[in-house]
């Protein structure tokens, strides 16, 4: 929740996640605090909202809402879970500069665990897949959670494919007016337009026609069929598995021939 909260509300400049220790494990049956920090440089947060964080169905700013999405509950459920480990959350943060979001956690080191040495640790990421022999599919990603939008982009790339993307119905629209795509992945619940009425929009314009799939974390009886009724072509469940998404892919595949 907190790597997605810092994605979704920075536009420029980095994100980055540490986790730390008072000092080496004292022993297997010893609780150590664990500290953890995720950092932005988005949008930051006014003095005046700090207090009500952390509170149920709280957003710092409620045009957030509106603008990113979310109901900031995921951050009480972060406290929760804090505070249920033994540790706690807080912030810091400086409107236009960015936010840092700690908690702590109690864990027992695991028996014979050995701090890394620096020639363990990789020096680079590791070289992502080109995906030669792929065909080359124009692909457009709506999804306006950032941890799920990046798990995807991860899926595709695994798949062998790249993908612009957008987070609500109206970036979609105004992408396809810019260029031509053959898939869309269409989250279904988005702030601003939702992706059943970005289909019907796409669907009743003379802009070029995508493959539309349509994924949603509903799984109730009747979805499938609101989705095809909107204009979607196929569907998958959230989330998302590899296997599905693949074979959507390749449904859409078939559509071109």
């Amino acid at each position: 929740n907190l790597l997605g909260n810092a994605v979704k509300f920075t536009e420029k400049g980095e994100i980055s996640a540490t986790v730390s220790t008072s000092g080496p494990p004292r022993g297997s049956h010893e609780l150590e605090e664990i500290m953890f920090a995720v950092k932005d440089t988005g949008i930051g947060i006014s003095k005046e909202h700090m207090g009500r964080l952390f509170l149920s169905f709280s957003q710092a700013d409620p045009s957030t809402t509106r603008k990113y999405g979310g109901t900031g509950l995921g951050l009480v459920i972060s406290k929760n879970l804090a505070e249920r480990m033994g540790g706690r959350i807080w912030a810091e943060s400086e409107p236009g500069k960015g936010s840092v979001f700690y908690f702590t956690i109690k864990a027992r080191a695991s028996p014979g665990l050995l701090p890394a040495s620096p020639e363990d640790m990789l020096p680079e990421p590791l070289a992502e897949f080109d995906g030669q022999g792929k065909p080359d599919l124009r692909i457009l990603l709506a999804e306006d959670n950032a941890v799920n939008q990046m798990v995807a982009l991860r899926m595709l790339e695994r798949l062998g494919y790249r993908a612009d993307t957008a987070v609500n119905g109206q970036e979609v629209l105004e992408a396809l007016q810019n260029r031509s795509y053959d898939i869309v992945l269409m989250d279904v619940q988005m702030p601003e337009m939702d992706g059943l009425e970005a289909a019907r929009r796409i669907r009743s314009s003379k802009s070029g026609q995508p493959y539309i799939i349509a994924m949603t974390a509903h799984a109730m009886k009747g979805d499938r069929e609101v989705c095809m009724e909107a204009g979607m072509n196929d569907y998958v469940s959230k989330p998302v598995r590899m296997e599905e998404l693949r074979a959507a892919i390749m449904r859409s595949l078939k559509n071109r021939i």
